[in-house]
Parts: C-alpha cells; sequence; structure tokens
C-alpha cells in the first residue's frame, strides 16, 4: 500500500483521535511518507480548524497552556508512529517476525525524526493531538449462525451474514479490547531476538515523546508502568504544563497520582541529581494543595469538633506529598509554592493524623532535595 498523503493520514487518523470516532489503520507508514508530507505539511484548511478547535477546546481546560492553530509535521509524525504500533497489534501481524523488524526499524526513524518536544507549545501540542489515544481501543465481534461461525476483528461483519437473525439464528457478541490489552501483543513473551523483536521499548518512547500524555496516563500496567524521564522532567519544570499535569491527573483519580508518586521514590533511589528532585517536590506540593482546594470546595459536610482535618482525604490520596509537607512544616514548605505560610497553614491542615501518611516516607525525595537535614522527623 503506497503511504498516505498528509490530509489522507489527518482524515483517517488525526481527525478522529482529536474529534472522537473511528480511527482506520490500514497497513504500516513508512519514514519516507515525511519527504512528502514536509513538500505538502498542511492537510485541508476546513479539517485542519476543525481539529485544532477540538484540541484548543480540550487543553483550554487543562488551563493556559497556549495557542493552538496550527498542527506543525512533528506531532502528526508522533501520531503515525502510534498508528503503526496500532497496525501491529492486529492478530494476523503477531507471527510475521519480519514485519516486526521493518515496524521497529520504521517506528524507531519516525521517532529519532520527531525528537524530544523542549517548548510548552510543543508539549501542549504533542498531548492536544494524542490525549486521547488512552481512550482508543478495538472491537471484535464474534458471529454464530447456522452455518457455523466467523470473527470479525475491529471491523463490522459484513450487513448480509448478520441478515434474518432469526431465520438464520444469526447471534452477534462484541468485545472492546482497550489500548494496552492491545499492545500487549507487541511485548515478546520470553526473550527478544532479532528476529523476534519487541516493542515495548518503542511504545514507551512513544508514551515519552508526548510528556504531557505520558504524565496523565501514568497509571498504566506493566511492562509501560510509568517513570519519569528527562522530557517529563522538562515538561513539568513549566508551570503552565505543571498545572495542567495536576488538573489532569487529579481529574483522573488515586490511581495515577499512586502512580507518579511510586514513579518519583523509584527516580530518587537511582540517584535523581538534585535539580530534578526540587522540580518533583516542587510538582508533588502543589498537587497536594490544589487536591485539598478541591476537596475544601467540594459538597462534602464541614468537620465538626473532633472529626477529620478536611485535609484527610487528600493525606491519604497524596501520602509521599504528605508526608513531605509535615517534615518540612509550613514554614519551609511555603517557598516552594510561592505562598505566604499563613496561607498554606489554612489550605493544608496544621498537624493530621500521622498514621495516615507514614507509607510512603518521603524522606529519599527531601534528601534528594537536600531539605533532608532541615526537616521535621
Amino acid at each position: 500500500m503506497a503511504d498516505p498523503t498528509v490530509d489522507e493520514f489527518v482524515s483517517a487518523f488525526v481527525e478522529p483521535l482529536v474529534l472522537g470516532g473511528r480511527v482506520v489503520v490500514d497497513g504500516l507508514i513508512a519514514p519516507t511518507a515525511l519527504t512528502a508530507w514536509m513538500r505538502s505539511p498542511n492537510p485541508d484548511a476546513t479539517r485542519l480548524v476543525r481539529v485544532c478547535d477540538a484540541a484548543r477546546t480540550r487543553l483550554s481546560r487543562l488551563g493556559a497552556v497556549g495557542p493552538i492553530d496550527t498542527l506543525p509535521l512533528d506531532a502528526i509524525a508522533l501520531a503515525a508512529v502510534w498508528y503503526d504500533l496500532l497496525a501491529m497489534t492486529h492478530p494476523e501481524a503477531a507471527g510475521r517476525s519480519g514485519l516486526r523488524k521493518v515496524a521497529r526499524h520504521w517506528c524507531v526513524a519516525l521517532l529519532e525524526w520527531v525528537r524530544v518536544p523542549v517548548s510548552r507549545f510543543e508539549v501542549a501540542l504533542r498531548h492536544a493531538v494524542l490525549g486521547r489515544i488512552g481512550e482508543l481501543g478495538r472491537v471484535d465481534t464474534h458471529v454464530e449462525f447456522w452455518a457455523g461461525y466467523a470473527d470479525f476483528v475491529g471491523v463490522a461483519p459484513p450487513r448480509a451474514l448478520v441478515a434474518l437473525p432469526s431465520v438464520r439464528r444469526v447471534r452477534e457478541s462484541r468485545r472492546r479490547v482497550d489500548l494496552f490489552s492491545l499492545l500487549s501483543s507487541l511485548e515478546v513473551k520470553g526473550s527478544a531476538t532479532s528476529d523476534a523483536p519487541d516493542l515495548t521499548d518503542v511504545t514507551r518512547a512513544a508514551l515519552a515523546a508526548s510528556p504531557l500524555t505520558d504524565i496523565i496516563l501514568a497509571d498504566r500496567p506493566a511492562p509501560w508502568s510509568f517513570r519519569w524521564t528527562p522530557a517529563s522532567i522538562n515538561a513539568i519544570a513549566d508551570g503552565c504544563i505543571r498545572g495542567a499535569a495536576h488538573r489532569a491527573v487529579l481529574a483522573r483519580g488515586a490511581a495515577t497520582v499512586r502512580a507518579l508518586e511510586q514513579a518519583t521514590l523509584a527516580a530518587m533511589r537511582m540517584g535523581a541529581p538534585r535539580a530534578v528532585a526540587e522540580t518533583l517536590l516542587r510538582f508533588h506540593l502543589e498537587m497536594l494543595c490544589l487536591d485539598a482546594l478541591g476537596h475544601r470546595g467540594g459538597s462534602a459536610p464541614a468537620p465538626t469538633t473532633g472529626a477529620a482535618h478536611p485535609g484527610a482525604a487528600t493525606s491519604v490520596s497524596q501520602p509521599l506529598a504528605m508526608d513531605a509537607y509535615l517534615r518540612l512544616g509550613a514554614e519551609r514548605a511555603a517557598p516552594w509554592l510561592g505562598l505566604p505560610a499563613d496561607t498554606l497553614r489554612r489550605v493544608l491542615p496544621a498537624d493530621p493524623v500521622r498514621s495516615a501518611v507514614k507509607d510512603p516516607p518521603s524522606a529519599p525525595l527531601l534528601q534528594g532535595a537536600g531539605l533532608m537535614e532541615a526537616a521535621v522527623s
């Protein structure tokens, strides 16, 4: 199959991915497609406006992360990497080692061309395009009829096959396979070889190439468990991106928060530099405050005398961040948040129940940031 034009690719894959709908994956896209795409980098103007409007609306819910009025080729090329990875999840591709080698080579070449995002605009735009990648799935249909049965992977059965269901004793059963279940077919069970390459690391690299998406999908299963990368650390060093990540992560729930805290502890145990520890400490403390403000602004009744402190839910859902705050105290934590200490004391409880925040301890994070000697034991 010939490589699609940029307009064909945006129409079949990028537009439904951004707006919602049925994405079409058919074959693999080679890195040579980029040559043609660079000569004609813009899709149809009407389609471009539609995609950018939807992307802008989604990003506006996360905060002021920058304007979206175009689709740079690097974002489209990263979408092509996901297109190729999804193509390789088809059952017919599972046993074709030659095709896996080609797919790996092409995905690596595309990722090298895409490179790591360095600006707020690049980070925001890549998430605008790929922010719904975790919602992708494939619907497989099993059809039984009087003469036997048939399976249809990712496509609807022909109308003629399912016509007259009562007369022809037709029964349909559909099963939706989520993204990471699909991607499990890319992992080689046992040891990978040159003849049977593993595509798991390529998938991780594709996630890392969109740092905001990578952070928001932190609760994904192994072997794609979230880990902090230079790209994601660089992204949260920007205040606007950090705030967007906070809002999206808290909206997803406690599992995502726990995954991020576990990744932070893992990074500290591996000896992350002090600048990284400081960035991560600020990230977690700010998210703790935002979470506490959210609980205060909710519909829960105000605590009475002897009841749990207002931040009890926060202390349980973010034990690492809460433990760091308690060890530092409001006076030392306030500069990390750019808040007066009195304001911080009103946002977070002064002395919550310590038994709720013992695990995991924040000592590795505070030590990495050079603050352990000043922390309260």
